[in-house]
């Protein structure tokens, strides 16, 4: 996560490159100052692809996670806790993501906290980075209380763990116990007939793109596939096109199945906006104004 938001906690117009000043790539800080959501996000991106790529110059090809990936919730004050509007949250969110996404990087999404309040956030070193809070459920979900219940023994813990309450059935998703679920609940691979050259969500757009290199022609039974989140895909609204080859899409089970030729090939999925997350062709001036409101903005005489 961005350090500046998570020490702010707030989103700012302007970040700073911490790992190229500590491995001295500019002659002074003040270099390193990245300026607006793009510059920011293209940051973050950039400092994920120099990690993978010291660990891969000096311990070799080796598995690289980022175990802690989330943003403070409670930033702007908790603005968001007080009138229920969350782009600031979706905002962060989405930035991290970008910049995973861009860095081909695995990750945990942290934290998912079931006792998460206003007050205390997740309990714990006055952090507040929980996914999911009681105190944020939309007034119409249906999703139902979970209350603690006592001691865990044998009995309760083999009980929670053996039950399966996830289901694949679109009526049942009830997104609005979850904070800012615009941003992480996302499209992904899942599995590929090729290597990935490049993949990602456009979350303003709600546009997912896969590009990937394929040694062969794809298996019938192996064919390339996505999860699609009917949140953002609902098959009725989702428009798809392919370089090449044959799609289909069981929203059933929010998976995109995809056959393709050899070479590199390229599939783009289109769904539909649930919110207009950002302004068409938003300049920095308009990103201060809807940051900042009117005291960010300045007139001059």
């Amino acid at each position: 996560m961005s350090g500046f938001v998570l020490i702010f906690v707030r989103n700012r117009l302007w970040n700073i490159d911490v790992l190229g000043v500590l491995r001295g790539r500019y002659l002074t800080p003040a270099f390193a100052i990245k300026i607006g959501e793009t510059a920011i996000r293209n940051c973050l991106r950039d400092q994920l692809l120099a990690m993978k790529k010291e660990g891969l110059d000096n311990i070799g090809v080796t598995p690289c996670v980022f175990t802690e990936i989330g943003i403070p919730y409670d930033m702007d004050d908790k603005y968001a806790y007080k009138t229920g509007d969350f782009i600031s949250q979706i905002h962060a969110m989405d930035a991290n993501h970008y910049a995973l996404e861009g860095a081909q990087a695995d990750f945990t999404l942290w934290v998912y906290t079931i006792s998460n309040n206003h007050i205390w956030g997740d309990n714990w070193n006055g952090e507040d980075l929980s996914i999911y809070s009681a105190e944020d459920r939309d007034p119409n979900s249906t999703a139902s209380d979970f209350k603690l219940s006592g001691e865990v023994d044998r009995d309760n813990l083999k009980r929670a763990m053996t039950r399966n309450t996830m289901s694949t059935d679109i009526s049942r998703t009830d997104f609005q116990v979850t904070r800012a679920y615009e941003a992480f609940v996302r499209p992904s691979a899942v599995y590929t007939k090729g290597i990935i050259i490049e993949s990602g969500f456009d979350l303003a757009n709600a546009t997912f793109k896969l590009k990937l290199a394929a040694d062969k022609v794809t298996d019938e039974a192996w064919p390339t596939e996505m999860f699609m989140p009917p949140f953002h895909f609902p098959k009725a609204e989702t428009e798809i096109k392919v370089s090449g080859g044959k799609w289909e899409y069981d929203d059933e089970r929010s998976v995109l199945r995809w056959w393709h030729m050899d070479g590199e090939q390229e599939i783009k999925v289109k769904g539909v906006g649930r919110r207009k997350i950002w302004g068409e062709n938003e300049g920095y001036l308009e990103m201060v104004a809807r940051n900042y409101g009117t005291w960010g903005q300045c007139l001059i005489m």
